[in-house]
């Protein structure tokens, strides 16, 4: 049973680190490429950027997915399920924030957090 659990929090976390940098990514690429500097010159370097953290954040989401499969197929290990404490803890204190900000935009601004942002240039 614990090897599911700490699945559905590794699936969750693969989730949440898979489509809020995606959607935030799609939604204001067209604006980190209209950046200029004082002169007039394009500033590429916000969207390069972005472009790494966007990156860096599919490899993490790819280590949680890889880590839910690997807690479901040794779940009959409930000892140590060959995964990292730090792994697990990463995840859940991930979890933990993104719900918690989740809930309190909701209820102060009654919308959606990270997915009501909109670009200025759309």
């Amino acid at each position: 049973m614990k090897g599911i659990l700490w699945s559905i929090v590794f699936f969750l976390t693969a989730v949440i680190l898979f489509l809020i940098p995606s959607y935030l990514i799609f939604e204001y690429w067209i604006a980190l490429n209209k950046m200029v500097d004082i002169e007039g010159r394009p500033l590429y370097t916000f969207a390069l950027i972005a472009v790494f953290f966007y990156i860096v954040s599919l490899l993490v989401a790819l280590i949680y997915l890889v880590a839910g499969f690997r807690a479901i197929v040794q779940c009959k290990n409930e000892e140590g399920l060959g995964i990292p404490k730090g792994v697990k803890g990463f995840g859940l204190v991930v979890d933990a924030f993104i719900i918690f900000l989740f809930i309190t935009w909701y209820l102060l601004f009654n919308e959606i957090a990270i997915f009501s942002l909109k670009s200025p240039y759309k």
